[in-house]
């Protein structure tokens, strides 16, 4: 079916004058076949109705009134007007009638027009057709004289008519799904001219969904959600405060149920009654067909459209967004209008508003306008910038060749510079306002700007995460800014390096070739003192620098300018070192200063700093000088003791040993042990001993320790002089050497033995010998035991 209807037309009739075939009632004519498959929806909800009561009575046939009804069912659209004829076509009884119906399944067939407006129009019939085809229909606006003025001049005459029609309005905006509607009146007239006025009130998609019936014999049956009923067949649904879901209207009383006004009745009836009924009829037309879902919003294009009214800035944006996601068909027809609307003064526009707009000069729909409406966006989005708001870079799609000039660039850059530059503008708006710029990408230059530079690098200064440079025109000179202000800061010594580096260390490793020294060194000096894999770093670094010697000082010294380093480290950065390079001595003060001072030292420190010291890292210190000196006789006694020296050199030796600093000899003390628990031959340990008074007892527990196990006479001698001497009075420590001196006496071999005798009286004198020899013959016995028990010796020689 195209823009024309269908028509079918049902009657009586004789037999082969239906389509039938037969006799009785039956459709007569049809225009075509294609309204065949609307034939049962029309038989059962749009007939005439005849009143059995009537009929009874012989009531005149011109005394019946005429029916009207439409339906929306199973994709069709049929709308029809019956009349009551009396007796059969071929026969006595009461009950002929005629309907005449239009089909269609595409609403353009209306033409605009509502359903009831069809009522009384020229192109119904109210006699069957000459023969079994019936001629289609074509409506025209023109032809129907139920217009909107005519409406609500009835509405206007009527007692309550103003209250009446916001209600019955409000009531088919719900009819169908919560309620139905029912008209009670005998005049046809007065029911559709009601009808015609509500239903031009509701969206025209709504109005020819809504079914009607004028008039049903039993409400009850009928599936239509409007209906209505004659006075004379009235019942408990007539009721006005019926409880059977009725809505009803009552034209004899111009009384109806209570009813709430929506907000759409309520917009809607007051411009048709106030206002130009048509006007007010198409924009509810435009709002409806618009496709927004909010109804202010779309009464607002409507109204927009239709009466040139500015739409209220709550529904402005959805207005604008109309103007490219709406109907083609609307948008064409009233696209012009609502963009001269908006376009003639931009600036009163919020800002969402003129971003809508924006696009909409971008698709070519405000031609010689969208310039001004992107200057005024600009504007507002300045405004943002200043006030805190939110900001993005991101560029307006471009506008349409010829609409955004030179001159329109100088405007924007003018702007924003005027902006940029006003005393007293924060870090964060110049931020925002540089994001602005590379938006409408302004030619503004960040090192230029004055003390809103220097305020911005200052902002920008505290926290990497403010950077955005891909969001800035010129984003090189802002990183210069920013490199600038943190070398100010780093300057200035204290902390500030230290919190440089944590919070800028990454952004500023990956700019190393172009750093101020104070910003490497903050740098560096964060990675090496918060990185987890301090040694794999190091290496790294010192690798770089490997054949610079000078570079490599400034590398170590940056790397631990805010953290000491370990003596691991230490010592890598001393292997590494390549020749020539300077002193570095404040890397290694964590190792000089306890050395050259008067606390506890290690061995580890005193090897550092003599290799320190040999590779030139350090620059002469007198009292890290006495020390080392100091340290390297001692260090080479205790090598020359433990490299079997001539049995005249280890007076001297021990000598050298006694007169260390005792925090040296506490460092090397096992190697002192070492040394003496090795000597060739027995010397005396008493100077030793005496200035070192620390080492006697690690050093008796070594030599009892070593009695049980070595044979050498040395140890001895050592023992049985200690015990004959220092501890004559100390019984612990004398009995417990004692013990360890009488088992080695006891397992050692003869030979043994008699080296240690001879050992004794060479150096300590015939009393000590004596007295030896007494205490090898107390032990005589325990000696031949042992023989007998171990007939192949103990111990280890």
């Amino acid at each position: 079916m195209d823009r024309r209807f269908e028509t079918l037309v049902y009657t009586d009739c004789r037999p082969g004058e239906g389509l039938g075939g037969g006799a009785g009632l039956q459709f007569q004519a049809r225009s075509s076949d294609a309204a065949v498959a609307a034939q049962t929806l029309v038989k059962d909800r749009l007939l005439y109705e005849p009143p059995a009561r009537w009929m009874a009575d012989r009531r005149p046939a011109g005394e019946y009134p005429p029916s009207f009804g439409h339906l929306s069912a199973s994709g069709y659209l049929a709308t029809a007007a019956g009349v009551y004829l009396g007796r059969e076509a071929n026969g006595v009884r009461e009950g002929n009638q005629l309907t005449h119906a239009i089909v269609t399944t595409g609403p353009e067939a209306y033409r605009g027009l509502r359903p009831a407006q069809l009522y009384g129009a020229g192109f119904w019939t109210t006699t069957p057709a000459p023969g079994c085809r019936s001629a289609p229909v074509t409506v025209s606006p023109e032809d129907v004289p139920y217009t909107p003025a005519r409406a609500r001049k009835f509405v206007l005459a009527r007692p309550n008519g103003a209250a009446m029609l916001f209600a019955l309005v409000s009531a088919l905006e719900r009819a169908g799904s919560d309620g139905r509607v029912l008209f009670l009146g005998d005049d046809v007239g007065d029911i559709v001219e009601w009808l015609v006025a509500g239903t031009l009130l509701v969206p025209r998609q709504r109005a020819l969904e809504l079914g009607f019936k004028i008039y049903s014999n039993d409400p009850a049956r009928s599936p239509a959600p409007v209906v209505a009923v004659h006075p004379d067949f009235a019942g408990p649904a007539t009721r006005v405060d019926n409880q059977l879901g009725y809505l009803v209207f009552d034209l004899t009383t111009h009384r109806h149920s209570p009813v709430a006004v929506t907000d759409s009745a309520d917009r809607w009836v007051r411009l048709f009654l106030d206002g130009d009924p048509r006007d007010a009829v198409d924009a509810l037309d435009v709002a409806g067909e618009s496709g927004i879902d909010d109804g202010a919003a779309a009464a607002a294009l409507g109204l927009a459209a239709i009466l040139h009214a500015e739409p209220p800035p709550e529904h402005a944006e959805a207005v604008v967004g109309w103007l490219r996601r709406g109907p083609p068909r609307l948008r064409d027809a009233y696209g012009a209008d609502l963009t001269d609307l908006f376009a003639e003064m931009p600036e009163r526009w919020s800002r969402e508003v003129l971003r809508l707009l924006d696009e909409v000069g971008s698709d070519g729909l405000l031609p010689g306008k969208a310039a001004e409406v992107r200057i005024a966006l600009l504007i507002k989005d300045i405004e943002e910038a200043v006030t805190g708001g939110p900001v993005t870079s991101e560029p307006p799609a471009p506008l349409p060749a010829g609409e955004w000039g030179p001159d329109r660039d100088d405007q924007a850059l003018a702007l924003l510079l005027e902006a940029l530059r006003a005393p007293g503008r924060s870090g964060h708006a110049i931020e925002a306002l540089l994001r602005v710029a590379h938006r409408y990408r302004a030619d503004v230059h960040p090192a230029g700007l004055g003390d809103a530079s220097a305020e911005l690098a200052r902002h920008l200064s505290r926290d990497p995460r403010l950077l955005r440079p891909t969001e800035w025109p010129h984003a090189a000179e802002t990183e210069d800014l920013v490199i600038a202000a943190l070398r100010g800061r780093a300057a200035r010594g204290g902390a500030e390096p230290a919190l440089i580096g944590d919070v800028w260390g990454d952004w500023l490793l990956r700019r190393r070739p172009r750093l101020p020294r104070e910003l490497r060194a903050a740098a560096l000096g964060a990675a090496i003192r918060e990185g987890g894999d301090r040694s794999g770093l190091l290496r790294d670094e010192l690798s770089a620098v490997l054949q610079d010697p000078d570079r490599y000082a400034r590398r170590v010294t940056d790397l631990f300018s805010q953290t000491p380093a370990r003596p691991d480290e230490m010592q890598l950065i001393a292997e590494n070192a390549p020749p020539g390079t300077p002193p570095i001595d404040r890397v290694f003060r964590g190792v000089t200063e306890p050395v050259a001072g008067q606390g506890p030292v290690t061995t580890r420190q005193l090897r550092l700093c003599h290799d320190l010291r040999r590779r030139g890292l350090i620059q002469p210190d007198r009292a890290l000088e006495v020390t080392l000196a100091a340290d390297e006789i001692l260090a080479g006694a205790v090598a020359r003791l433990l490299g079997d020296p001539p049995d005249d050199r280890v007076t001297g030796l021990l000598t050298d040993i006694a007169d260390a600093p005792p925090r040296l000899v506490r460092a090397r003390t096992p190697r002192i042990l070492a040394a003496l628990l090795d000597l060739p031959v027995f010397r005396t340990g008493d100077r030793v001993f005496d200035r070192h008074p620390d080492l006697l007892d690690p050093y008796l527990n070594e030599l009892a320790a070593t009695l049980r196990t070595s044979t050498r006479a040395a140890l001895a001698v050592m023992a049985f002089q200690l015990e004959g001497n220092r501890l004559r009075d100390d019984r612990t420590r004398k009995t417990a050497l004692g013990k360890a001196l009488d088992h080695w006496l006891t397992w050692v071999p003869d030979r043994h033995l008699a080296q240690a005798a001879h050992q004794i009286a060479d150096v300590l004198g015939r009393k000590w010998a004596e007295a030896w020899g007494d205490r090898v013959d107390r032990l005589a016995g325990r000696r031949k035991r042992y023989r007998i028990t171990h007939p192949f010796g103990g111990g280890r020689s």
